[in-house]
């Protein structure tokens, strides 16, 4: 075992998940350099930039605009002090460059799901929530693609489980309680300057502290504030960098109620949404999650209920907000699934669920690779 730092060493589960973030990696590379850059794509680094007189933008998350304009800002200064030859090359910057930095907000939230599920659920835990991120092709398609899906499913999930570590360390003295609002504050601020509809999601993280914390609420409160004012902030220095603080008309920010609303929440039911596999998993999950009380605690409790709520906040806004709501559930949806999972390798049925785990992976990676075979070719709009 290598120990980088005092709380991280380097061993065989780091190892095993390295090994499934890279094959992550791996297939977003090979999305992002495949498929043609859409209409809307290109407006999005377009925004990035300063427009020009008269010029107006159909995107309403200039936070994602921000983000979409770094490699071409970054190429413009490489090429200001690089040779003539390779000014030359990054002229007209390669697909898989300029969505670079939505593939890093993928990896980086793949690390996440799999410091949360092993921290909950063990090692074992772990492998199952990565391994259904891993080879998720809804994940790599957000993961690929410049739009807002990505930063919300990173921010949202971090959000919640920033919020959930906040009401545990506030049963601690007051001098620890400092790290965690600052990463409860960025999170925040993250989460609305991709999206303002993401304050929501605020007060459902708001509703787990409060939770989490009786008898210590008063100071669960006061952490909240603290954080909310350092997220406001943080929105505020991004409304200044990018002249807009994602608003955009009222109407995108109107709730709109309708039976679509209710097919979105359903979409772990859906195979459209992510693959036939992950249908299976979800049902076999729910069956034992509400069958077994072993099965039913917070841990499985509360990413269950947040993918569910999640996608249906982010269903109500109106088509033109330009979202695909049912990705920034699924985050939590392999957390759940993972938690259920563990529980049941813990019985004497653990060799028989290995199986069945193990093939429904072999299959999960097929039907992902031909599912992204199919979206590279597609002619975006």
């Amino acid at each position: 075992m290598l120990r980088i730092i005092k709380e991280f060493s380097i061993g065989r589960p780091q190892l095993i998940a390295g090994a499934m973030l890279l094959a992550f990696l791996a297939q977003c590379l090979w999305v992002a350099g495949n498929r043609r850059l859409s209409d809307l794509e290109y407006e999005y680094i377009a925004s990035g930039h300063r427009p020009l007189l008269g010029q107006e933008f159909r995107v309403t998350s200039p936070f994602t605009g921000l983000v979409a304009s770094l490699p071409m800002r970054a190429t413009s200064i490489v090429r200001s002090v690089a040779p003539a030859r390779l000014s030359a090359a990054l002229a007209v910057p390669r697909p898989w460059l300029l969505r670079l930095p939505f593939v890093v907000f993928g990896f980086w939230l793949g690390a996440a799901i799999w410091w949360v599920a092993r921290r909950l659920f063990g090692d074992e835990g772990g492998y199952c929530a990565l391994a259904l991120y891993c080879f998720s092709p809804a994940m790599v398609m957000i993961s690929t693609n410049i739009g807002p899906e990505i930063i919300l499913a990173w921010s949202s999930f971090g959000l919640i489980y920033t919020a959930i570590g906040v009401a545990h360390t506030v049963y601690s003295p007051p001098r620890k309680w400092a790290p965690r609002i600052v990463l409860l504050g960025l999170s925040i601020g993250f989460s609305i300057a991709v999206s303002l509809w993401a304050a929501t999601l605020v007060l459902l993280a708001l509703a787990f502290i409060l939770y989490l914390t009786p008898g210590r609420r008063r100071s669960a409160l006061m952490v909240f504030v603290g954080a909310s004012v350092l997220g406001l902030g943080i929105l505020g220095a991004v409304a200044w960098i990018t002249g807009s603080a994602g608003a955009g008309s009222r109407a995108l920010l109107t709730p709109q109620f309708s039976m679509e609303v209710a097919r979105n929440v359903g979409f772990p039911l859906n195979k459209d949404t992510d693959s036939y596999v992950l249908v299976a998993l979800f049902i076999a999950a729910l069956t034992a999650y509400g069958s077994w009380k072993r099965a039913r605690y917070f841990g499985n409790t509360a990413p269950l209920l947040t993918s569910l709520t999640t996608v249906f906040l982010f269903a109500l806004l109106p088509p033109a907000a330009r979202l695909w709501p049912e990705t920034l559930g699924l985050s939590f949806l392999f957390l759940f699934i993972a938690g259920v999972a563990a529980d049941l390798l813990e019985t004497r049925w653990r060799r028989w669920f290995l199986w069945i785990f193990f093939a429904a992976a072999a299959i999960r990676i097929v039907e992902s690779c031909l599912r992204l075979a199919g979206w590279i070719h597609q002619n975006p709009m």
